[in-house]
C-alpha cells in the first residue's frame, strides 16, 4: 500500500486522484478489495517518485553502519524505498498486497525477476540483487519465510491499518525482529476529529503504547506538514509527521 508519498507537495498535486468519500473509505478499508481497487485504477497518489527523505536523513541510525543487513519493508507498494536500501548493501524484504504494485516495481525500474508461490504468498524475486516482495496479507506473514530480521523501515503502514489491527499489528512485528534490532517507522499525526478514515493520526504516545511489550520506542524528529498538500487535500488545521526509532528489548 505504502502511503509516505503525501508530504511530497508537487508530485502528489500533478496527479489526479478521484476518491471514495470519508464513510465508504471507513467501510471499505476493512476489505482487501478496496485497496485492490485502489491500485488497478491508478488512485495511488500517495506513492512516491523519489527515495524517501525520512529514510535518507535517519537510516545510518537503524543499520549503525553496518552493511548486509536484513530489512523488512511492510505494506512496500512500488516504493524506490526499496532499490535504495539494497543499493547500501542490505538485504531487502518488502511485503504487499497488491500483485500489480509488485510487478509495477520491477518492470517499471527494469529489474529482471521472477516469481514463486508459497504458502498465502506469491514471491516476486529480482534475479540481479537480493530484493524480494512478498505478495499477500501482512497478517499472514512469519519468519519462517525469510528468519528474522536485523531491521525495518515502516513508512506510514501503521497510518493505513484500521485501528483494531494496530496491536495485532505490532506483535507481527515483534516476532520479526532481532533482539537489539531496530524500526524506524513515520505516522501521521492531525486532530483526528477533523478525519474518521485513514490514513489515520498515530502520534508517538500511541505508538510507544503499542509496541511497549517488546520495544524501546523514541521520537527523533517530527516534521511540521501543516500547510503542505496533505492538510490541504484532507482539510486538516495541521499535520505533523513524527518519526519513531523502535528498538527491539526482547
Amino acid at each position: 500500500v505504502f502511503l509516505g508519498g503525501w508530504v511530497e507537495v508537487n508530485w502528489c498535486q500533478t496527479n489526479k486522484f478521484n476518491h471514495a468519500t470519508a464513510m465508504e473509505q471507513v467501510l471499505e478499508s476493512h476489505d482487501h478489495g478496496y485497496w485492490l481497487r485502489r491500485w488497478n485504477t491508478g488512485e495511488t497518489a500517495w506513492q512516491k517518485n523519489v527515495v524517501d527523505s525520512v529514510l535518507q536523513a535517519h537510516f545510518d541510525k537503524v543499520i549503525n553502519g553496518q552493511s548486509g543487513s536484513s530489512i523488512f519493508v511492510p505494506l512496500c507498494g512500488k516504493t524506490l524505498d526499496l532499490i535504495w536500501l539494497n543499493e547500501k548493501g542490505h538485504c531487502v524484504v518488502g511485503c504487499e498486497l497488491s500483485a500489480l504494485a509488485a510487478k509495477q516495481f520491477f518492470e517499471e525500474n527494469n529489474i529482471p525477476y521472477n516469481t514463486s508461490d508459497a504458502t498465502n504468498f506469491t514471491i516476486y524475486s529480482a534475479t540481479d540483487r537480493n530484493i524480494k516482495i512478498y505478495v499477500g496479507d501482512v497478517f499472514n506473514f512469519a519468519s519462517t519465510y525469510t528468519g528474522s530480521f536485523d531491521c525495518a523501515w515502516e513508512c506510514n503502514a501503521i497510518v493505513a491499518l484500521n485501528v483494531e489491527d494496530r496491536e495485532r499489528y505490532a506483535n507481527l512485528l515483534a516476532t520479526l525482529i532481532k533482539t537489539g534490532g531496530k524500526i524506524l517507522m513515520t505516522t501521521w499525526e492531525y486532530d483526528q476529529s477533523e478525519r474518521k478514515t485513514h490514513p489515520f493520526s498515530v502520534p508517538h504516545g500511541t505508538v510507544r503504547e503499542l509496541f511497549k511489550q517488546n520495544f524501546d520506542a523514541d521520537l527523533i524528529e517530527s516534521i511540521d506538514a501543516t500547510g503542505t498538500y496533505f492538510t490541504q487535500k484532507f482539510n486538516l488545521t495541521y499535520a505533523f509527521r513524527p518519526v519513531h526509532l523502535l528498538t527491539k528489548t526482547k
